[in-house]
This record gives C-alpha cells, structure tokens and sequence, in this order.
C-alpha cells in the first residue's frame, strides 16, 4: 500500500506540513500581488508625469511659437528699417559723390547746409591800373560773414559795419602797374588780403573731380584757361596744394565767374579810382572744393576766358567743404 495512505507512516508528517506550505504560498502571491500593485502604481504615476511633462511642453511650445512669431514680426520689421536706412545711405552717397552716369544730367546737389563752417580762405585782390601811382579806392561788403582777417589793415580795422548791419571793409591805396600797391604810410604790398567766416550755401551741380596727384597739373592748366597770369596762378597753386595734394580725390568748381553767382552777391566788391570810375575789367574766381575718397562724375563746368582790359582787377580764393 501506498505510504501516504499509510497512517503510521510519513503520510501524516505531510498532512501536517500542508497548513504551513499554504500559508507560505499565500505569503508568495501577497507579496507578488503587491508588488504587481506598486509596479501599477508606479506605472500609472510615470503615466501621470509623462502626462503633465507633455501638457507642460505643448504650453512651452505653444509659447515658443508665440515669441517665434513675434521676433519673425520684429526681424520683419528691423529688415524694414534696414532697407529703410541703405536708403537713406544711398541718398545721401547720391548726394555727396555726385555720381550719375550722363554727363549732360544735372545731378543731386550735394548742399553745404548755411550753418556748416566754411571760412573765405585767403582772397587776395591784385589791382593793376592802367597807369602808374593810381589812387584806388577799394570797398568790400560781405552779407552773410564776419571779417576775420586783413592786409593791409582796413580803414575800419575789418570790421566797420553798413547801416543795415553787413560787414564792411574799406581800403584807399596808391596802385602802379605792376601790381605794386603802397599805403597812406608808403608801406608795399603785393595785393590785398582778407579773410572771413560762413562762405554760406553750394550746391556741386557743375566742376571736376581730379585725382589729389594731378591736382597741380589741373590747376596750372585751368586757371590758365580762366585767364590767371602764372603770379596769379603760382602764387594760387603754392596755398592750396599742401591741402589737396594727398588726397584720393578732389571735387571742385569755381564761383564768382558770374556777376550774379552766390560769391558775387553774398562778397561785394567795388572798386574805383580817385575820379570815381569803375575798375575796365574785373575776374573774381572763389574755388569751392572737396574731399572724396573715389573717382565720381559730376556735369563739367564751363567758362568764358577772362579778357584783361584797361584797370584790370583780379581776385582769387577758396574755401573747403567739410
């Protein structure tokens, strides 16, 4: 017969084990259960946090779209501006250079604002009567400057005034024909000399643009042209080419070639004999000119040679646009 029907065998010791190896199996499963419980648990709040994780980066997200669009609105607005200011730039490039491309067009003025400073650089007037020890009466009237300096010294000291307020200076010397001028005290000089503030408004619709290196050869032959004897044009060229010389390039045009350009009516100048008569013939000639670092096109200007006839006066000077 079988043991475990055997009651005097280990049939009972299995009988009376079988309590305990229950116990210890419901042990196992409540054990395994509730790790199967916490595993859900855990489960469920990964869940949770992935959840919330998701709905907090579709907020951040919703709010980087939002600070996208708005800096695509603001990148869309600076380029705006950008386009906006090369604009401007180019405007005022148009201005400054001058540049164009037909040579018969009248290009963008580039306009000294009148508040800008622009001294009257060193006129010099050269008389030549038509006879020797000429009295010559000499008077200059300037509407939009102040008299800086004089040579020799005016009447007024340069600085005697019109009643209705514009700068007056006044001269009364002894002329030869040579240019030679004396004094009331017998002093010589070679000319007059004078210098003043605020040249006033240009505009460079008219000139030349000459390289700095060709600036002395362009000189020479074109005040030549004007009619400036080589004195004249020497004495001229040894003033402003220290300033030009070194330069890329030169902008320049010439005033006071006509009787009612802006040098004539804002410097007046008058000058006659001891009978009152008015000098025969008279050149003025102010050059206006500029710095530019490139080679740019400007209309060119065209005079009429200065014929010298009679009592002749001539005047020279410049100004520098910066």
């Amino acid at each position: 017969m079988n043991d475990y029907m055997n009651p005097g065998n280990g049939g009972n010791q299995a009988m009376d084990t079988m309590p305990e190896q229950m116990e210890n199996i419901g042990k196992r499963l409540k054990t395994q259960n509730t790790l199967i419980a916490c595993l859900l648990a855990g489960v469920v709040i990964f869940g949770v946090v992935v959840a919330l994780f998701f709905v907090r980066q579709g907020e951040n997200i919703a709010r980087l779209r939002q600070n996208v669009e708005k800096i695509a609105g603001d990148v869309d607005d600076i380029a705006d501006s950008v386009e906006e200011i090369e604009d401007m730039v180019s405007d005022i490039r148009d201005e400054i250079y001058c540049t164009g491309t037909d040579p018969d067009e009248v290009y963008d003025p580039y306009v000294i604002p009148s508040d800008q400073w622009m001294t009257v650089d060193k006129p010099v007037i050269y008389l030549y009567p038509d006879k020797n020890e000429t009295e010559v009466y000499v008077r200059l009237e300037l509407s939009d400057s102040e008299m800086i300096a004089c040579w020799p010294e005016a009447e007024d000291g340069c600085t005697g005034r019109t009643e209705d307020g514009m700068t007056e200076a006044s001269w009364t010397l002894v002329a030869n024909e040579d240019g030679t001028v004396f004094d009331a005290d017998g002093n010589e000089y070679s000319y007059i000399f004078w210098e003043a503030t605020d040249y006033g408004e240009h505009e460079f619709t008219q000139g030349f643009c000459v390289p700095g290196e060709d600036t002395a050869e362009f000189l020479r032959n074109t005040l030549s042209e004007i009619g400036l004897t080589p004195k004249e044009y020497n004495e001229f060229i040894v003033y402003w080419l220290p300033k030009m010389q070194n330069n890329a390039y030169n902008l320049i045009t010439f005033e006071g070639l006509k009787e009612n350009d802006g040098y004539n009516t804002s410097c007046r100048l008058e000058v006659t004999d001891s009978d009152g008569n008015p000098a025969d013939s008279m050149l003025r000639l102010m050059m206006v000119w500029k710095e530019v670092d490139r080679e740019t096109e400007i209309a060119p200007q065209t005079f009429t040679p200065f014929e010298r006839s009679g009592f002749t006066v001539v005047e020279w000077g410049g100004t520098e646009v910066k």
